[in-house]
């Protein structure tokens, strides 16, 4: 046996030299096509049959209807008409909630956020939140059972109304944060930083993650005239005791800049991005600055979280698990995106492009990698030929092996 095989290999193949230059060409044009594929796949530009193209979009929430465009529900403005709050799950299904009609109350909508049930809540009035079931639509407005005066800048839940918390602006001009259990409101927070707080997000446990901005008066190069405006980021822990009020634990400044996104990510993490930069906290209250600028930012359903830039950017930043990558596109982003929300598998980018015109980006992160992407295909190809290559050398040595 062992002289069969001395005696194949050292036959010469009278197309080896062939062999080898077409593997060289393979090589080469491999390395071509895998540069011409190394950009982002599954963008696209346009909000096809919603009925903000076109439009600003001030705030929405998209959810999963299983509908032929992307559930949502909108907050948008029109030029010399006004706010218009809706509820779109199809093409022909949409459910205006409200329209401008004489004075426009449109503008007191703060904030729009997704909760838990297929929930969405935000406040247009003092101690008030409107809790809309989305795709019903279901609307129901909740008094917040308390004694003093304010207005709701933001809501987050930890896992339903049982424990929740919000960033109030109160009677005196304050800002400031209270707790809530089943819309009974706490004392709210001792605010002696002077903070303008702005959002709020749950932490892990009893602890929460809250920014805003505050003015800096006595910062080396500032004028009293014009103080600078830096960010600010605290730790509030709150046990569950509706008569105490929550505790600010921890208090960090940051740079100058303006914090656009807060969000939690999972595994007791938050991340707070900025056009400045971006900050990661996670449950030992440890503040981990990132250095990603960015003018909008999301996180996917896996908690990475993707940091957009401004309008010409030819790249994507991502950062998962303390890693950040950066993703290039096959063009420069066409818009300054105002707002951007993710769901299931798709990134929504809202703003304006160059002709002052409202308009829709979307990424579908779903492909990245995938048969349909320009590198997936390539190593499916790759893979498939080089399958066939291999069976077809050795079903030759073996069929040569019998021969001698």
């Amino acid at each position: 046996m062992a002289g069969r095989w001395r005696k194949l290999l050292e036959e010469e193949s009278e197309h080896q030299w062939l062999a080898i230059g077409i593997f060289f060409l393979f090589a080469i044009l491999g390395g071509v096509a895998i540069e011409g594929t190394s950009t982002l796949a599954g963008v696209d530009l346009g909000a096809g049959e919603a009925l903000h193209d076109g439009s600003r979009v001030l705030d929405i929430v998209y959810f999963d209807n299983g509908a032929d465009i992307a559930s949502q529900l909108t907050h948008m403005h029109k030029p010399s008409e006004g706010h218009y709050l809706f509820s779109q799950t199809n093409t022909d299904t949409v459910e205006m909630i409200y329209q401008p009609s004489g004075f426009d109350k449109g503008d007191e909508i703060r904030f729009i956020n997704e909760m838990d049930e297929n929930r969405a809540i935000l406040s247009i009035a003092s101690t008030q939140l409107i809790e809309i079931t989305l795709g019903e639509p279901i609307i129901a407005s909740i008094n917040i059972n308390t004694s003093d005066e304010f207005w709701i800048d933001d809501y987050q839940e930890n896992e339903g109304p049982e424990s929740a918390m919000i960033v109030t602006q109160e009677s005196d001009g304050s800002s400031s944060i209270r707790a809530l259990s089943y819309y009974v409101a706490s004392p709210p927070l001792s605010n002696s930083n002077l903070v303008n707080w702005n959002n709020i997000v749950h932490l892990s446990q009893e602890k929460w993650v809250a920014t805003g901005t505050i003015t800096n008066t006595q910062s080396s190069g500032d004028s009293p005239a014009s103080p600078s405006v830096r960010s600010a980021i605290g730790i509030i822990e709150w046990q569950g005791n509706l008569s105490i009020a929550p505790v600010l634990t921890s208090f960090s400044m940051g740079d100058e800049g303006q914090i656009h996104n807060v969000f939690s990510t999972g595994n007791s993490q938050v991340i707070i991005a900025a056009n400045t930069g971006a900050y990661q906290v996670v449950d030992d209250g440890s503040i981990n600055e990132i250095e990603i600028s960015s003018q909008s930012a999301v996180t996917d359903s896996q908690g990475k979280t993707w940091f957009i830039g401004n309008q010409g950017t030819t790249s994507i930043a991502t950062f998962y698990n303390g890693i950040i990558e950066i993703e290039e596109l096959a063009k420069p982003i066409p818009l300054e995106i105002e707002i951007s929300e993710y769901e299931s598998g798709m990134i929504f980018m809202h703003g304006m492009d160059a002709n002052g015109a409202f308009e829709m980006m979307t990424l579908d992160t779903t492909v990245q990698g995938s048969i349909e992407d320009g590198r997936g295909f390539l190593n499916f190809a790759f893979l498939t030929f080089f399958s066939v290559v291999l069976l077809v050398m050795g079903w030759t040595v073996l069929e040569r092996y019998r021969k001698y």
